[in-house]
């Protein structure tokens, strides 16, 4: 087993702006992990990172919907989230 591989499953956002006014323009799903890379589906496309590119936090669903409100979501990404199984709140 990877050690890794708690993080498939979970989820990486990417935001645009400050942390306060930041908005949510991509959701991407931790697919695979492998000895050496890390596979997430954006959506539209799947990249995979090195490990050591790996930047994003990974989030579970509980933690994506108390972290990010439904004003950070641009309609795209709120339509993504739903599709995932994700509520936004407020």
């Amino acid at each position: 087993m990877v050690a890794g591989s708690y993080l498939v499953g979970k989820f990486c956002i990417k935001t645009f702006g400050s942390s306060e006014t930041s908005v949510v323009m991509e959701i991407g799903v931790v697919k695979k992990v492998a000895s050496r890379t890390i596979h997430v589906d954006w959506g539209k496309k799947t990249w995979v990172y090195q490990n050591k590119d790996f930047k994003f936090t990974a989030l579970t669903k509980e933690e994506v919907e108390q972290k990010y409100r439904k004003r950070k979501f641009t309609d795209v990404t709120l339509q993504r989230a739903i599709e995932l199984g994700i509520e936004p709140q407020g």
